[in-house]
C-alpha cells in the first residue's frame, strides 16, 4: 500500500500541449501558486450555467474578492493531497485559461479522492474535457488511489457521460439533485 508520505501529488512538473477538436492548441500544466489571477479572469470568462453545473451553489454575480479569495485557496495546493491542472490559451497576448481540473484526496479516506472539472464555455465540447480527466486518472493511479469521487447536479449530463466514457467502474448515487459519482480505480488495476 502507497502511504501519503511515499509518492506526493507532482506539483509544477511536466507539461503537454493538444490540440482539440476544432484544431486548436491548448497548454497543460500543473497549476501553480502564480495562477491566481488567471483562476480569477477564468472564473468570469465562464457563464452563469457553467459556474451553476461546476460550483452548485454560488451567488449569481459574486464579489472579485470573494472569487479571489477561493482562488489564492485553489492554487495552494497541498501536494501529499492535492493536485490541479490548467489548460491555458495564448489570447490577447496573455495566457488564459480555459480548462481546470483538481483531485483531492480525502484525510479520512486516504485511498479516495474527490475530483471536479470545468471548461470555459467556448472549448466545450472539443475533448478538452477528456484530456484533463485522462490526466487525472493518470494521478490517481500513480497515487495508488482506490476511488475517484465527484459531486455534481444531476443534470450535469456532461460530467456524467465523460465519467461513463473513460471505461471505468463507475456508481452514481442521486439525491436532492445532486449526483455523487464513484470511479473504482481498484478494479482497472486488476484488468
Amino acid at each position: 500500500m502507497v502511504t501519503q508520505t511515499e509518492v506526493p501529488f507532482p506539483i509544477g512538473q511536466g507539461d503537454v500541449t493538444v490540440t482539440t477538436k476544432r484544431n486548436r492548441q491548448v497548454h497543460i500544466r500543473h497549476l501553480i501558486p502564480k495562477d491566481v489571477e488567471i483562476l480569477v479572469e477564468f472564473f468570469y470568462h465562464l457563464s452563469p450555467e457553467t459556474r451553476r453545473l461546476r460550483f452548485i451553489s454560488i451567488p449569481p454575480k459574486p464579489p472579485r474578492e470573494l472569487i479571489k479569495r477561493e482562488a489564492i485557496r485553489l492554487a495552494a495546493l497541498d501536494p501529499l493531497r492535492q493536485a490541479a491542472l490548467i489548460g491555458t490559451i495564448q489570447e490577447d497576448g496573455c495566457e488564459r485559461a480555459v480548462g481546470v481540473s483538481r483531485l483531492a484526496s480525502k484525510a479520512e479516506e486516504p485511498e479516495t479522492a474527490e475530483f471536479a472539472i470545468v471548461i470555459r464555455d467556448d472549448f466545450q465540447k472539443e475533448g478538452l474535457g477528456t484530456v484533463l480527466f485522462d490526466l487525472l486518472l493518470q494521478i490517481a493511479l500513480v497515487r495508488g488511489l482506490k476511488r475517484m469521487v465527484g459531486l455534481t447536479l444531476a443534470e450535469n449530463h456532461g460530467i456524467h457521460r465523460l465519467v461513463r466514457q473513460a471505461g471505468l467502474p463507475v456508481t452514481s448515487q442521486t439525491s436532492r439533485g445532486e449526483t455523487t459519482l464513484t470511479i473504482s480505480l481498484s478494479d482497472s488495476a486488476n484488468s
